[in-house]
């Protein structure tokens, strides 16, 4: 074949390439359950954070119900969720799942309470407007459990990423009550839901993207820039990791004048 461009080479090498078991079964089943991703004092560290951003916005409102329980971008304050959103062991698997790189999505964190039920309770993907199934993941979530709890804490609606992706009333539902510090890594397109609770939980998702699907916040006004940039833990990944690089040239001028300087 004569001489094709670099994006074909690195397509079919994934293609090709061995997966690792944990990585297979992803495909397969659309998730994976990582255990003890981190320990208990970590969690309690999360969720106490949050204080420091409870009813500031726009990153919390205790009010409002389309947003109920949310917190958004703490990793924008706290060193603990900048840890987890560049934590080794979810990485490791976004590396073999990604093979043309991968940026951060969005960011939130979850105060399910028994007298406020937090938005997430509704069947859901991650990314609830693409229309069609995907072979392969172009959207993975990081759900990491926080809280202990004696009650099932999330529903799975099995094969919905891809066999049952329209019809829903086909698929199976997996209950799981995960404990503080596991990760249920999962193709986005996978349903779920969290359940109602009897006593306040917490849990941290990351989404990760390939950089051809939009990301929620894209972290480019210089007021956010600012504000991630006074703390400066951490902070040369974090700018890597959102993705500054795949921001969309406002004209051709810019385009170019980008590829000129890579």
């Amino acid at each position: 074949m004569s001489k094709t461009h670099p994006g074909l080479d690195i397509v079919s090498n994934f293609y090709t390439s061995d997966k690792s078991e944990s990585i297979r079964k992803l495909f397969d089943k659309g998730y994976i359950i990582i255990k003890n991703n981190i320990s208990f004092a970590k969690c309690e560290e999360l969720i106490t954070s949050l204080n420091g951003i409870r009813n500031k916005y726009p990153y919390h409102i205790e009010s409002s119900n389309t947003y109920a329980g949310v917190f958004r971008s703490p990793f924008i304050f706290f060193n603990s969720y900048r840890d987890l959103m560049l934590n080794s062991i979810i990485h490791s698997h976004l590396k073999e799942i990604f093979p043309c790189k991968y940026q951060l999505h969005l960011n939130r964190c979850v105060e399910n309470k028994p007298n406020k039920i937090a938005a997430t309770v509704e069947w859901h993907r991650d990314i609830p407007y693409i229309h069609t199934p995907n072979s392969y993941p172009l959207s993975i979530s990081a759900l990491t459990f926080l809280s202990p709890s004696k009650a099932t804490q999330i529903e799975l609606l099995l094969d919905s990423h891809i066999k049952h992706f329209y019809s829903l009333g086909d698929a199976d539902v997996l209950s799981l009550n995960p404990k503080p510090g596991d990760t249920i890594l999962f193709d986005s397109n996978l349903i779920h839901r969290t359940l109602p609770t009897v006593s306040s939980v917490y849990y941290n998702l990351y989404m990760f993207s390939s950089p051809i699907i939009k990301p929620v916040v894209d972290y480019s006004s210089e007021s956010v820039k600012k504000l991630i940039s006074s703390i400066p833990y951490r902070l040369e990944e974090v700018f890597k990791l959102i993705g500054y690089e795949f921001l969309v040239p406002r004209d051709d001028l810019e385009y170019m004048n980008n590829k000129q300087n890579t």
